[in-house]
């Protein structure tokens, strides 16, 4: 007798094979087509109710096989009314897809329908009211929230099928991985009712596959999408009913990696975009914003790799291998039974996620080069003193938990001598008292410097000095326990007081760095000139210059870094630099530069079209009349030690 495994795949692949060719037909007739257009790929018309073939072949084979195999679906034969409801739900989600695709509806109304049904599917049984303890003790019951957990899963899922459905091939073949990994689970989990189901639905989409794949005669469409995302948000779930091992929980998150990191990115670029497009005193409301992260683009990840130079067909087998990595890191997850080995795979498979999207280079996503938290500091941070009081408080209070909770594991029952709130009041208020008469509050944060670091580094010595005097006073904890706080709440409130201080110049810093806009300029002279030049361009993240890194005479220093940008070499390095990125501007900063160089510097900055401009710094004395009278001031005369630099032509 042929197993009701593979009767449940080649039945739905042969007759996906025979019914899609008719629905290319049908498709034609009834106008039923994809033109091409700003968003889209392809550059030819195209049918695209694919969905229709999927549909109609699987719904099909779930009919043979039942009746072949009624024993496998006894849940359905005893549930008559959540079986109604499935059908009711599956056939209104294909019929607002396929009418999407005839006629395109409001994404209001596309929301509305699908979050309609999904509340259906709740009300039907099919929720999300236990997962598997990360900790692997036991289920975490999660039946409070279970409602919008449910919904907001089925809809996500739903929907992120239809944003990758951007190339030919790629939504079906990664369905189809789904689905087989979806199949291995369940069948071993002794869910083999939703073992058939995934079958079949792997057997439609590998049938439509062979007129889906590159170069495709026929698209999904709406029709499509939606309902494999519905189906597989569904699979999903009851495929890990019965499984108990720990971290069992992740296998549908890793399964469907590829649509839901999507679709995540795309909303987190697009809502992070409107803030970098949006900073002026007009910019839109919030609820604007957030509506703007629905809107399509041209920017998802098979688009990027698309302009990285993969081909059509590449860019969708790339994807493939991304899909069967995280299946086969889902199935893993189902049969590892320790939390260690399963933290090691999650923080590898999360170092690669994070890695892939950085490899994507989405501007909006790189949150410290695109200048999106500097308004941020200026307009609350450098300007508002309270703020900085408060972020503080903040510092003091984590930094005395993590110390008390450290020293308190190390020695136990020496630090426990009184209630924790009130120790905590206490040291509050003397070590914040203690910042602030140490002059903390006086450093301007927008000048930060070695100076004000060491100032820094001070003022919180003082105020872990006068904790450890407390403690003494207080004659309740030994000295070593005492030393031991002293160096622990040292270390923590430094780390968060010093490193919110530097953030600024630091942001500033990675903006300017990763700029790709603006005049393009070396800085001649690696010395304290070409430094203050630096210093000013990097404060100042509004200007509209990008420093490529300097040129010096010095051979010794050629192949080092000052800040972090290079020392290209002398003058004669001038025309390799400008090969590989092109230069708009030298800034002469070495005062001592010699005649013959600066000359040769002259010539070929002529020939490669780059404008020099020299720094001049002038120190005068003040014209005794003025310190006399104070009447007026020779402004040729006095320039500022430490003043933003003055350029002239030469």
């Amino acid at each position: 007798m042929i197993s009701p495994f593979v009767i449940s795949f080649l039945l739905p692949v042969i007759l996906s094979l025979l019914i899609t060719p008719l629905v290319i037909r049908f498709a034609n007739m009834i106008g039923a087509t994809d033109k091409p257009g700003e968003r889209k790929v392809h550059t030819t018309v195209m049918p695209r109710i694919g969905g229709l073939g999927i549909f109609l072949s699987a719904a099909i084979s779930i009919i043979i096989v039942f009746s072949l195999f009624p024993e496998f679906f006894s849940e359905i034969v005893e549930g008559g009314r959540t079986t109604g409801i499935l059908v009711f739900c599956f056939v209104s989600l294909f019929a607002l897809g396929f009418w999407d695709d005839l006629k395109p509806l409001s994404p209001e109304v596309k929301f509305g329908v699908q979050f309609a049904l999904a509340a259906l599917i709740y009300i039907a049984g099919f929720k999300i009211s236990n997962i598997t303890n990360p900790l692997g003790m036991g289920m975490l019951n999660v039946e409070i929230i279970d409602f919008p957990l449910t919904i907001l899963w089925i809809v996500g899922i739903t929907n992120a099928f239809n944003l990758i459905d951007g190339l030919d091939g790629l939504t079906s073949g990664v369905a189809t991985i789904a689905c087989i990994s979806i199949f291995s689970v369940a069948a071993m989990s002794g869910e083999v009712e939703v073992a058939l189901l995934s079958l079949i639905v792997a057997g439609a989409l590998v049938g439509f596959l062979r007129y889906n794949f590159n170069p495709a005669k026929i698209f999904l469409g709406d029709s499509g999408s939606l309902i494999i995302g519905f189906s597989l948000a569904l699979l999903s779930i009851q495929s890990t009913a019965k499984l108990t091992t720990g971290f069992a929980l992740l296998f549908p998150l890793l399964v469907l990696a590829l649509p839901i990191t999507d679709t995540l990115v795309s909303m987190l670029r697009r809502l992070l975009g409107s803030f970098l497009k949006n900073q002026s005193e007009d910019a839109p409301s919030l609820l604007k914003r957030l509506h703007g992260m629905f809107s399509p683009d041209k920017s998802h990840i098979h688009h990027r790799l698309l302009s990285m130079g993969l081909s059509h067909r590449g860019t969708v087998l790339v994807l493939y291998g991304v899909s069967i990595l995280f299946a086969f890191s889902a199935f893993l997850f189902t049969q590892i039974d320790t939390v260690e080995r399963s933290i090691t795979i999650a923080a590898g498979l999360g170092i690669i996620l994070i890695l892939g999207i950085k490899k994507l280079h989405y501007h909006e996503m790189a949150i410290f080069n695109n200048g999106l938290m500097i308004p941020f500091y200026e307009k609350w941070i450098l300007n508002k003193s309270s703020f900085i009081r408060l972020a503080d408080i903040l510092f003091i209070t984590a930094s005395f938990t993590l110390s008390y909770l450290m020293v308190r594991n190390a020695f136990p029952g020496y630090i426990e001598f009184m209630d924790v709130n009130i120790m905590l009041a206490m040291i509050l208020c003397l070590q914040f008292f203690t910042l602030w008469i140490s002059g903390l509050y006086r450093e301007k944060m927008s000048e930060f410097g070695i100076g004000s670091a060491l100032h820094i580094t001070a003022s919180v010595a003082y105020a872990s000095a006068s904790t450890g005097f407390l403690f003494l006073m207080m004659n309740a904890v030994p000295m070593i326990v005492t030393m031991q706080f002293i160096i622990l709440n040292f270390y923590f409130l430094l780390t968060f007081v010093l490193g919110f201080r530097m953030a600024y110049q630091a942001l500033s810093f990675w903006f300017n760095r990763a700029k790709k806009s603006g005049e393009s300029v070396l800085i001649y002279g690696a010395g304290e000139n070409g430094s203050m030049v630096l210093h000013k361009i990097l404060s100042s993240p509004k200007n509209a210059v990008r420093v490529l890194g300097f040129l010096d005479d010095n051979p010794d220093l050629e192949g080092k870094l000052m800040y972090g940008y290079p020392i290209l070499g002398g003058h004669w390095k001038l025309t390799k630099a400008h090969q590989n990125s092109r230069v708009d501007s030298i800034y002469i900063c070495d005062e001592g530069i010699k005649c013959e160089n600066l000359k040769r510097l002259k010539e070929t900055a002529y020939h490669l079209g780059i404008s020099i401009k020299k720094l001049n710094i002038n120190f005068s004395e003040i014209d005794e009349r003025v310190v006399n009278n104070g009447e007026e001031i020779n402004e040729q005369k006095v320039v500022q030690q430490g003043a933003i630099p003055v350029y002239t032509a030469q």
